[in-house]
């Protein structure tokens, strides 16, 4: 996820080599299902719109807009009654779980006002 997110960031700069890299690490991501997390919680996942999150981001040309489109609908329809998202990794403390769902919550909704979503 952190390596597709700064060859996005490097490839917006105009770097050549950043751009050739993206669609070859954009195809290590599973774009129609989870992405288990190796090492992670049992169940840890990632999802598309966790590696690529903006709508103006490079490795966005490597996904079709349907895929992103689908895991948007799965993004928004997490969102709790309370109009907030859920942590859903482990996290070492209650406390710690409250203040990363803020953090979770403005991401999610960041994500799904980017734009072309």
């Amino acid at each position: 996820m952190f390596v597709l997110r700064f060859l996005d960031a490097a490839a917006g700069n105009s770097d050549q080599r950043a751009e050739a890299l993206v669609g070859r690490f954009a195809a290590q991501v599973i774009s129609d299902g989870p992405t288990y997390v190796a090492g992670g919680a049992e169940g840890e996942a990632l999802h598309l719109l966790d590696f690529t999150p903006y709508h103006d981001a490079p490795s966005r040309a490597a996904f079709g807009e349907a895929v992103l489109a689908k895991d948007a609908e799965r993004l928004a329809g997490q969102q709790m009654s309370d109009g907030g998202w859920a942590v859903d990794y482990t996290m070492f403390s209650p406390v710690a779980v409250l203040e990363r769902r803020g953090y979770v919550t403005v991401q999610a909704i960041r994500i799904l006002s980017d734009g072309n979503l």
